[in-house]
Formats: C-alpha cells, sequence, structure tokens
C-alpha cells in the first residue's frame, strides 16, 4: 500500500510538473511580435532565429548524450532552465540586432534543451511504471491553455505589454525549478548501468525505423516552423487581431487538445504508429492550407481549435520512439528528435520563410506549408516505414556498439 501511494504521488507530481513546464512556452510567440515591434525586418527575424537554432543544432546532440550519462536528470533540467530564465528577460536591454542575435543564441540552445529532457523523464517515468504517458502530456496542454490567456492579457498592455511577457518567462521558470524538487529522481542509463562511456550520435542513427521517423518529424515541422515564425505577425498586422485576441486563440486552442491526449497513447498501440501517423499528417496539410485560404481573425480562431493533431503527433512520435530505443538511449533519441524536428526546419523556415515573407508576404508561406505537410504524410509513413519495424525494439544494447 505504501509503494502504490507513493507512486500515485510520483504520478501526480509529473502531472503538476508538465502543468507548470509548459506554461514557459506561452511566452514564445510574442518574441517575434517583440522583434517587430522594435523595428526588425522578417529577414532579421529569421536570420535571428535562423542562427540560433543552426547553434543549437550543434549543442543539442551532445546535451542530449549528457543527460544519459548524468547521475541526476533532475538537477540538469534545474539548470537548464535556471539560466535561460536569467538569460531571456536580458534581451530587452539593447535593441541591437548584434545583441540581440548573440543573447538570444545562446538563450536558445539551453530552451531547446529542456522539452526532450522533460518528455524523456515523464516517458520513461510513465513506461518503468505502466502508467499512460497521455495523462501527463494532457496537464502540459491544460497548463498552456490557462495561462496564455493570461500572458495574452499581460501582451496587451498598452506599451510595455510585450516586454512584460519576458519577465513572465523567468517567473515561469522559477515555479518549475522548485516543482522538479519533488519529482522521482531519474539517472542517466548510461552513468549508472554503463559507466561514463558516451554514446556516439551516429550508433542512434543507424536504426532505420528511428532516422525514418526523424526524418518524417523534421518534414513535418518545416510547415510548423513557417506558421510558428510568422503566425503571430500575419495574425496581428495583416488580419489585424489583437495582442489580447492572439493569446486567447491559443489559450482555446490548447484547452482543445486536453480531451485527445487522454487517449492518445491508445491510437498507436491499437491502430500502429504508421496508420496514425499518415492520418494526422493529411490532417496536418489540411489545417495548413485552411491557414492560407481563411483571411479574417475569427476565422483563424477556428482554424487554430485543430492544433490537437499537432500535439497527437508529436506524443505518437515520443511513444513510438520510447518504445523503440533502450533505456540508456532515451534522452539521446528525444534530443535528436527535437534537434532535426525543430532545429533543423527551423533553419530553413527562418532563414528562407524571413527572405520570401519580405518579398511576397506571409500568406504563401502556408500554402507551401500544407504541401509539404501532404509530401511527409505520404511519403514516410505511407511508403517507408513498415508496419513491422514499429513494432519492436530495433535499438539494444548488442546491436548498439557494445554498451
Amino acid at each position: 500500500m505504501v509503494l502504490k501511494n507513493e507512486s500515485k504521488r510520483a504520478y501526480l507530481s509529473f502531472m503538476l510538473f508538465n502543468f507548470a513546464f509548459f506554461m514557459m512556452d506561452t511566452t514564445t510567440s510574442y518574441f517575434t511580435i517583440y522583434l517587430n515591434e522594435i523595428g526588425l525586418s522578417k529577414s532579421m527575424i529569421g536570420i535571428i532565429s535562423g542562427t540560433a537554432a543552426a547553434v543549437a543544432l550543434l549543442a543539442q546532440p551532445a546535451l542530449g548524450v549528457w543527460a544519459d550519462s548524468s547521475q541526476s536528470k533532475n538537477r540538469l533540467l534545474q539548470w537548464l532552465i535556471l539560466i535561460t530564465a536569467v538569460l531571456y528577460p536580458l534581451i530587452l536591454i539593447n535593441h541591437s540586432f548584434v545583441f540581440i542575435l548573440l543573447l538570444y543564441t545562446i538563450y536558445y540552445c539551453f530552451r531547446r534543451a529542456q522539452p526532450p529532457l522533460n518528455t524523456s523523464m515523464s516517458v520513461e517515468y510513465a513506461e518503468t511504471t505502466g502508467r499512460d504517458y497521455g495523462p501527463i502530456r494532457t496537464m502540459g496542454a491544460l497548463g498552456y491553455s490557462l495561462v496564455m490567456f493570461l500572458v495574452g492579457q499581460i501582451a496587451g498592455i498598452p506599451e510595455k505589454g510585450t516586454q512584460l511577457t519576458f519577465f513572465t518567462y523567468s517567473v515561469f521558470c522559477a515555479v518549475n525549478i522548485v516543482l522538479i524538487f519533488f519529482l522521482p529522481p531519474i539517472q542517466g542509463h548510461n552513468r549508472v548501468q554503463y559507466g561514463r562511456r558516451r554514446l556516439p550520435v551516429s550508433v542512434v542513427l543507424k536504426s532505420r525505423p528511428i532516422l525514418l521517423l526523424i526524418v518524417y518529424m523534421m518534414f513535418y515541422a518545416l510547415a510548423q516552423g513557417l506558421y510558428f515564425s510568422y503566425f503571430s505577425i500575419y495574425f496581428t498586422n495583416d488580419l489585424g487581431g489583437s495582442n489580447e485576441l492572439y493569446g486567447t486563440m491559443l489559450s482555446v486552442g490548447a484547452f482543445c487538445e486536453i480531451p485527445f491526449l487522454f487517449i492518445a497513447d491508445r491510437p498507436a498501440r491499437k491502430i500502429g504508429a504508421k496508420r496514425i501517423l499518415l492520418i494526422l499528417g493529411i490532417l496536418s496539410g489540411t489545417r495548413w492550407l485552411l491557414t492560407y485560404v481563411i483571411s479574417t481573425p475569427q476565422g483563424q480562431f477556428a482554424v487554430q481549435m485543430l492544433n490537437c493533431i499537432n500535439m497527437l503527433n508529436n506524443v505518437t512520435i515520443s511513444i513510438t520512439l520510447s518504445r523503440l530505443v533502450a533505456p540508456q538511449f532515451k534522452t539521446t533519441v528525444q534530443t535528436l528528435l527535437v534537434t532535426f524536428e525543430s532545429v533543423v526546419s527551423i533553419i530553413i523556415s527562418s532563414f528562407l520563410g524571413g527572405f520570401f515573407a519580405d518579398l511576397m508576404g506571409i500568406r504563401p508561406m502556408f500554402l507551401i506549408a500544407a504541401i509539404v505537410c501532404y509530401a511527409a504524410a505520404i511519403i514516410f509513413p505511407g511508403l517507408l516505414i513498415r508496419q513491422t519495424d514499429l513494432e519492436q525494439p530495433s535499438l539494444t544494447m548488442e546491436n548498439a556498439g557494445g554498451y
């Protein structure tokens, strides 16, 4: 009974932590709005986000391997959050393009390492205790939804609203640092079971299904990057929506994800990851197509309620990768996923997206996003990934280089 109560408390602590963890994401969209407000062009905004992504691309795999060999993933995550809590508000000190570029790049390297570390910790705990990961991730959507509305109101404060979101981020960071103390300790399996030897990233990429899943998410996230990099500017400038309405839209959209996340574990198990990814990819392409077609703030409000598609896709990929990979590689593979999914795609969408946004406007990029998403959905899960590849572990200690 004591062990059962302890397990229940640990599960609830992960749910509470994820509730707070995704609060930090609520301020992200206002960064590009801030850069637009201080007079930077879309090309300059693209260079800032693209350069930060390029540098993070080099740092993230090493951080993933470090996490898998660390004595405490909990403490590592706390330090990463603390560093970004200090760096992010410092961006406000100077409006210089070079200053923002340098500081944001450093901040972004530490920030992008946090989500895969949280995911690997949460998924690993759910697997080892026989519990569903979906409800844990659901709490993240709930926290994002509730707080996004508040952040939207803060951003809507005349003159200083957007700047205040930088300090709001630091407050959310402080809350997360405290909550991590209540999580059960999670250690890196490389350190605990196999010593301090560092795992080469190339070993993980030798697994065909893992590599294909990561490449699929890279193309899928390319479409996402074209959307997230410029939609906030498109919504507030081109369509005439307010900061408050934008925040409310994101809040309601996240709230709509909650019922789907509660059952997110089941479709991948019953229907299979291959079919789920095909369905979700086609639905995502349709979402971006509607984003291109509809040109009113109210219409876009309705379209963005489909963000649950993105969350279901991410949960399916995270669960599938965790099932395929051996314990000592869990954070490494989640970090690689984020590296190729978010970082590589952001490089393309930021540099090229910023150029095309200045050249032909933001709206046509949503059509490009739809085409990319349809292509990824058909090619990768539809043609390349065999169903049997996703049903059994393919990266074990025996075939991973002798670990």
